[in-house]
């Protein structure tokens, strides 16, 4: 199941960018390609997972259609 990798991923770089604003995230959005091998429910049942209980808590995915086979964070909704 590499949606956990993915999902850690994910949550690094929101680490990562809401350290360097001293701010914290709020909802981070990944674009996802068909062709990108990602199951999206997985990906969002681990981020949640490792969300739930932790410094990230109440941080929200919103996932969105990519191209071919796109995976990317597209975006990051950070608050002081």
């Amino acid at each position: 199941m590499h949606e956990l990798g993915i999902a850690g991923s994910v949550l690094d770089a929101v680490r990562n960018r809401a350290a360097a604003e001293h701010a914290r995230a709020v909802k981070v959005g990944v674009r996802i390609g068909p062709f990108a091998g990602v199951d999206r429910d997985s990906l969002c049942f681990c981020f949640d997972a490792m969300v739930k209980g932790s410094e990230f808590e109440p941080l929200v995915l919103e996932v969105e259609d990519g191209a071919a086979d796109e995976l990317a964070v597209s975006f990051l909704e950070l608050e002081d």
